[in-house]
């Protein structure tokens, strides 16, 4: 079957069908946030949602972003597809679509995603192989940020989801450091100070948080990519 992929970057439209069939089941209640965020994002302009569609134009797969203008970092927040179409590319080619799209309309200094570990003590695989999740992603470019990650809490700190990866999509070659294997933190600590505080409803003290924000300042930056014993 042939697909095409739309985007939409405003509420209404497909967006109810696409959160309830597609990305709701796709992620556990702890990682996603409500249809009702994702409205508001699009009402903002600061989201995009990129929708894989097959012929009678039923939804097979979803890609939701939302760009920081502040810090000039865009999230892929969720990707997604029907577990009837996976391993036939389609998952690569939302990936593909909405990276491009990005580049070109905010040429941003970095995107990102957030993954589950494949190492966590408690792995959700009724939504899928986090190791085989992970690979995908790699497969695309991806590395792996060595930060002491959490998915900030979608109502407050309690709600964190520990054993988390933060991943680098795309960044820009002036914030490498000089150097293929370091990210600069910089843009990133603005957008993680940005992402804590609205997610959680204020700015966080706590050490985890602190932890957190301070291997993201290292001076010689984040050390990128996986060494041997992580593979």
């Amino acid at each position: 079957m042939r697909y095409r992929i739309v985007e939409q970057t405003r509420p209404g439209g497909m967006l109810e069908h696409v959160y309830r069939g597609v990305l709701l089941p796709a992620f556990p209640p702890e990682e996603i946030e409500s249809e009702s965020s994702v409205a508001d994002t699009l009402d903002a302009g600061l989201g995009s949602l990129f929708v894989a569609v097959d012929g009678k134009g039923k939804p097979a797969g979803a890609a939701f972003g939302r760009w920081s203008e502040a810090s000039r970092v865009q999230l892929l927040t969720y990707l997604a597809v029907d577990p009837a179409t996976r391993g036939h590319g389609l998952g690569g080619r939302l990936l593909h679509e909405a990276m491009d799209t990005w580049r070109g309309r905010y040429d941003p200094c970095m995107i990102l995603a957030e993954v589950e570990s494949p190492d966590a003590p408690a792995v959700h695989e009724a939504y899928g192989d986090p190791r085989r999740r992970l690979a995908f992603y790699e497969s695309a470019g991806a590395k792996i940020l060595d930060l002491p990650y959490f998915q900030p809490g979608i109502g407050g700190p309690t709600k964190r989801v520990h054993g988390m990866l933060l991943l680098v999509l795309h960044a820009d070659p002036s914030f490498t450091e000089g150097r293929p294997d370091r990210l600069s933190g910089r843009p990133l600590r603005t957008f993680m100070e940005a992402y804590l505080e609205s997610s959680e409803g204020a700015t966080p003290t706590d050490w985890d948080a602190k932890s957190l924000l301070k291997a993201i300042g290292r001076e010689d930056g984040i050390p990128m990519g996986r060494n041997e014993t992580q593979r």
